[in-house]
């Protein structure tokens, strides 16, 4: 990049600058005051090839004073470009999660806990965001399950925008039966994927987060899709959270007391919403 290029072409001019010039053969480093008309005078060097009988010049070294002064500039440029550059991810990122118009605004901010297990939830979820470059590395999910209108979605969804927002992670959004539908829509003979293609869909993402885990049927064909899908993430050291509106124990049932083992892996762990529904107060 033309910018990237400048400002190493002006820090290798400035490095040179603050120490003595190099012995070259056949050169001579000639030295001059010269004035600067907005930092004064500097030291002006220029190499003068010496090995024939005409002395050839270099082009004389510049004012470090502007030199310095366009690397400040050059530096702030390069800021506004990355800061507009990681704007842009961040809202192409947002935008490919789609999150429900009724949690577009939660945040971890504005989450109100009812009690002291509502804010031991909170305090879980927050500790989870903030520590989400070591959640990548081990790989740790969560768990949400208990009653509905508790507020699983909005902390869930408050995670994947920090860590779009903090650290550009790709996060999708989805339910367990949209995840079944998709599996099986690759059985039909016009498919135009396959089942390693949904497979790969789901677990190349940072974040997933599976809502509605246990309200479809329950089949084995359902249980094996979810568990496939789980566990290869969980090989993969990439967090899942699950939400459901089911108990511990019934979810538990459902996907197996082993991907609820793996889910707890690496730093994770479940939480159980056990405190009545606040909708009406504007959770969710």
């Amino acid at each position: 990049m033309e910018l990237l290029e400048k400002i190493d072409a002006i820090e290798k001019m400035l490095e040179v600058l603050g120490r003595p010039p190099e012995q070259l053969p056949n050169c001579e480093t000639v030295f001059e005051t010269v004035l600067c008309d907005k930092h004064g005078e500097y030291e002006q060097r220029k190499r003068v090839l010496t090995s024939s009988l005409i002395k050839l010049p270099s082009p004389p070294t510049r004012c470090p004073g502007c030199l310095r002064e366009e690397l400040t500039f050059l530096y702030a440029e390069k800021k506004r470009w990355e800061d507009r550059t990681r704007q842009q991810n961040i809202d192409r990122l947002l935008r490919q999660l789609e999150i429900p118009e009724r949690f577009v605004s939660c945040t971890l901010d504005n989450y109100q806990p009812v009690g002291k297990e509502s804010e031991r939830a909170l305090r879980v979820c927050q500790a989870y965001a903030a520590k989400w470059p070591e959640r990548l590395k081990q790989g740790g999910g969560l768990v949400m399950c208990g009653k509905p209108g508790t507020g699983k979605n909005h902390l869930a969804l408050a995670i994947a925008r920090y860590v779009i927002e903090n650290h550009q992670s790709p996060v999708i959004f989805t339910t367990a039966l949209k995840i079944a539908r998709e599996f099986k829509s690759t059985w039909s003979k016009t498919a135009t994927r396959c089942e390693n293609d949904v497979i790969s869909h789901f677990t190349t993402p940072d974040l997933l987060i599976i809502d509605e885990v246990g309200v479809q049927f329950g089949s084995e064909a359902e249980k094996l899709i979810m568990f496939e899908i789980i566990n290869t993430r969980y090989e993969r050291m990439k967090p899942t959270i699950l939400i459901s509106n089911q108990t511990k124990e019934e979810l538990a049932a459902f996907v197996s007391e082993r991907v609820i083992d793996r889910m707890s892996d690496g730093g994770g762990c479940t939480l159980s919403f056990t405190w009545d529904s606040y909708r009406s107060k504007g959770a969710a």
